[in-house]
C-alpha cells in the first residue's frame, strides 16, 4: 500500500485462508470462492447435526436445532476466513463434550494460521476448566490446564509467533481500529439481521421457563459468557449459537420422531445433486448498487481525469484494490494493517474535523470516490478548487482542478 510507511506492521496475518480463497479464485474464479464458502458453512451445520446426534439427540430435534443455529449465524455467511473458525468452534465443543482433548492442540496449530479468532478456542477450554473445577473434577481440571498450556504453545507456530496475538489483543484494545469495523460493535435489534439472535435467546427463555433444566456449570458459564460476547459484538452471535445448541439437545425432547434411516444419504445425495446442476450454470457479480462498479469503469477510461492520490470510502477499499488495482487506495477494511495514526487521519477527513485538507495534502490527495450523500461531497461541490468529473446514483468522484 502507498502508506506503508505509516502501517502498524506487517504481520502475515491469516496466510494460509489467504493462500486457500486465492488459489480457488485463480482457479475458479468467483465460483470457486462462493463454493468455498458454501462447503465451510454446510459443514459447519453438517458437523453440528452430527454432534448432536452423537450426544444422544433425536433427529427432528438435532435437525431443528441446526436450523435455529443456522438462522443465527446468516450474519456471517460471508465469503471470508472467519467461516473457517465456525467450523472449528463446532469441532472444539465436540472434542471437549467427548473427552478427546488430545486433538485440541492439533485443531489449534491450523487455526492460528487461519483465523485470528483462534483466542476463541483458549476462551472454550477456559470455560470447560472453569466448570470442572466448579464440579471438582480435579483430574479434568489439571487434564484441561495441560491442554490449554499446549494449545498456547501450538497457537505460537505461526510466521509471526507471539507478535500475532499481541496484534489482536492490541487491535481488540484500540477503539479507534476496533470501533469501524460493524462486526465488532453491539447488535442493532432494529435491523432483520439479529433476528436470529432475537429467536435464539427466546427459545433459551422459553426453555428456562417451560422446561426448567438442571444447567450444569459448564452449560452456564457457555451460555451467559457467549450471550455476553454476542450482546457485545456482531461478530460472537454464531459463536453462541453454537455453543447453545448442544445445550438445547440434552434439554428439549420434541414429541415426533422422524424416521432416520437413509436421511443423511438423501440429504447428502441433494446437496451433489443441486450443486452439479448449479456449477454450470451460476453467474456472480458485484451488486452495481452497492458498489462503485460503474465509477470504475469510467476510472479507467478516464485516467487522466484523476491525477494524484485517491481518498475513498472506508466500506469500498476492499473492491477497489480487486476492481483497480492500477490506483492505490487511502484505506481498507484492514484497518489493524494501517495503524491508529493513519486511521485518525483517515477519520479526520471522513467526518470533516478540523485539520483534514492538511491530511488530503500530506497524502497528496488529487482524487476523491465517496458514495453520492457523503458529507465530504457537499463541501468540496462548494469548493472552487475541486470539481466532479463523474456522478451517478451510487458514487461520486471529485478531482482537484
Amino acid at each position: 500500500d502507498w502508506s506503508s510507511d505509516v502501517c502498524s506492521s506487517d504481520l502475515s496475518k491469516e496466510w494460509l485462508s489467504e493462500i486457500i480463497w486465492a488459489g480457488c479464485s485463480r482457479a475458479w474464479g468467483w465460483k470457486g470462492v462462493v463454493v468455498l464458502a458454501a462447503l465451510l458453512i454446510a459443514t459447519s451445520l453438517w458437523l453440528l447435526h452430527r454432534c448432536l446426534l452423537a450426544t444422544g439427540t433425536e433427529t427432528l430435534t438435532a435437525t431443528s436445532i441446526v436450523l435455529l443455529t443456522a438462522f443465527a449465524a446468516t450474519t456471517h455467511w460471508l465469503a471470508r476466513p472467519h467461516l473457517v473458525t465456525h467450523l472449528l468452534v463446532v469441532a472444539y465443543l465436540w472434542l471437549l463434550t467427548a473427552r478427546r482433548w488430545v486433538w485440541l492442540p492439533v485443531l489449534m496449530l491450523v487455526w492460528a494460521n487461519l483465523h485470528g479468532a483462534f483466542f476463541t478456542g483458549f476462551i472454550l477450554i477456559a470455560i470447560f476448566m472453569v466448570g470442572a473445577a466448579l464440579e471438582s473434577r480435579w483430574a479434568d481440571v489439571k487434564g484441561l490446564a495441560v491442554v490449554f498450556g499446549v494449545s498456547v504453545l501450538a497457537s505460537l507456530v505461526n510466521p509471526n509467533g507471539w507478535q500475532l496475538h499481541a496484534q489482536i489483543v492490541g487491535f481488540l484494545r484500540t477503539p479507534e481500529l476496533a470501533g469501524m469495523v460493524s462486526e465488532f460493535r453491539s447488535p442493532n435489534f432494529h435491523a432483520g439481521g439479529t433476528r436470529g439472535l432475537l429467536l435464539e435467546f427466546l427459545a433459551v427463555g422459553l426453555v428456562l421457563l417451560i422446561v426448567r433444566p438442571k444447567l450444569k456449570p459448564t452449560e452456564i458459564l457457555l451460555l451467559g459468557v457467549w450471550g455476553y460476547f454476542a450482546l457485545h459484538s456482531v461478530r460472537n452471535i454464531p459463536v453462541f449459537g453454537f455453543v447453545a445448541a448442544p445445550i438445547f439437545g440434552r434439554c428439549v425432547r420434541l414429541p415426533v420422531r422422524w424416521e432416520e434411516r437413509g436421511a443423511g444419504g438423501s440429504v447428502t445425495a441433494a446437496v451433489v445433486v443441486g450443486a452439479a446442476l448449479v456449477w454450470g450454470n451460476m453467474e456472480t457479480e458485484i451488486l452495481r448498487s452497492r458498489a462503485p462498479v460503474a465509477a470504475v469503469e469510467f476510472l479507467k477510461s478516464h485516467p487522466n481525469e484523476v491525477p494524484g492520490q485517491m481518498f475513498n470510502d472506508y466500506g469500498w477499499g476492499g473492491y477497489l484494490m480487486w476492481a483497480l488495482p492500477e490506483r492505490k487506495v487511502f484505506i481498507d477494511g484492514r484497518n489493524d494493517f494501517y495503524g491508529k495514526e493513519l486511521v485518525a487521519e483517515f477519520n479526520r477527513v471522513d467526518e470533516l474535523k478540523p485539520g483534514w485538507e492538511d491530511v488530503l495534502r500530506k497524502y497528496g490527495v488529487g482524487w476523491t470516490i465517496l458514495p453520492v450523500q457523503h458529507r465530504v461531497n457537499a463541501i468540496l461541490a462548494l469548493d472552487a478548487g475541486w470539481k466532479a468529473v463523474y456522478t451517478d446514483e451510487v458514487a461520486v468522484v471529485y478531482a482537484r482542478r
